[in-house]
């Protein structure tokens, strides 16, 4: 599936009312502490013991203590997350291309951007929206089946609510996220997409080495249109099959050295329907079936949450599908 380009003006507005969400709740917590009042300490009331309060059953006894504000308890549970990842050269080829597979192809270096605003609801459940984007740095390059260029594209913007963990008897725990998908991207609304919906489930088993961590993983993505098939836009041109369904997953295994340092590992699969196959048992291998090998780093830096390095590559190895790559990650 290749990356659909979208309107800068809307994301724009998308980030900058997340900014200006998270500016009122810190002037609200900033209010809200300045207008609370101190609560004093009873310090009789402390020494008190347990007989001398049960012979007092009939007499309610306060105690100040001190509480946080609203604002401020809606800021603890807030967060604001940014990871970029630099896709970089490949094994062999050009040292200005990569392999992205997201773009069927070789195309210019770049760096994947992704904001993710989240709220915690409870301790199991929570609430949130992203928004992502790619840019490149290099020229455009030329493939088989078109250009790849180094412009911004978009993504389009997601809800998603965090649901409890659920527990398989001494098994696992699975973990899920159910997501809302808006047609903001410029090519989904020119494609009269009208919505999608993704579910994103991860499997952890539970093993006796705490250092490790294994499971499964996979992703349902359906995407709604007015009309699955796509009318001709202009002479010459045929009817194009649109893309209704994406299901990919796989295996994961990690490894956990110490408090600073993760050794990373997965192998993703991908399939998907277009068109008339929607609701059908017909499928398309979509994307390159893939694995990535990693090691990322946790530094103990306020708002840096981890560096990484990583490699890439097609199953079907390549050198000249093998990319190399970099990301971080910061959380406010």
């Amino acid at each position: 599936m290749k990356l659909n380009r979208s309107s800068v003006s809307s994301q724009l507005l998308i980030l900058a009312l997340a900014a200006l969400v998270l500016m009122f709740m810190a002037q609200v917590a900033r209010a809200q502490s300045r207008h609370t009042p101190s609560l004093a300490r009873n310090s009789n009331l402390q020494g008190m013991n347990q007989s001398q309060s049960q012979n007092n059953q009939g007499n309610v006894i306060q105690i100040g203590m001190p509480q946080k504000s609203f604002g401020r308890r809606l800021l603890d549970r807030t967060s604001l997350t940014y990871y970029q990842q630099f896709l970089g050269p490949t094994a062999s080829g050009p040292s200005t291309e990569t392999y992205n597979v997201f773009q069927e192809g070789r195309a210019p270096l770049q760096s994947f951007h992704a904001a993710n605003l989240r709220h915690e609801l409870t301790p199991n459940w929570a609430i949130g929206a992203t928004l992502s984007a790619v840019n490149g740095y290099t020229e455009e390059v030329q493939t088989k089946t078109g250009v790849n260029r180094p412009d911004a594209e978009f993504f389009n913007a997601r809800a998603y609510l965090s649901l409890p963990s659920y527990k398989v008897s001494n098994l696992g725990t699975l973990f899920t996220t159910a997501s809302y998908e808006a047609p903001t991207s410029s090519i989904s609304r020119n494609d009269e997409m009208r919505y999608g919906w993704v579910l994103a489930q991860s499997f952890n088993f539970n093993l006796p080495n705490p250092h490790w961590s294994v499971g499964l993983s996979h992703q349902i993505y359906r995407i709604y249109y007015k009309s699955n098939i796509k009318a001709p836009q202009g002479p010459g041109f045929n009817y194009t099959a649109l893309q209704t369904m994406i299901v990919s997953g796989g295996p994961y295994a990690n490894y956990r050295f110490n408090d600073k340092w993760l050794f990373t590992s997965s192998v993703i699969l991908d399939w998907d329907q277009k068109g008339p196959q929607t609701g059908s048992r017909e499928w398309n291998n979509n994307l390159p079936h893939r694995g990535r090998v990693g090691f990322s780093y946790f530094p103990k830096i306020k708002y840096l949450s981890s560096v990484g390095m990583f490699t890439q590559s097609n199953l079907k190895f390549s050198p000249s599908t093998t990319a190399f790559g970099a990301d971080f990650t910061v959380r406010f």
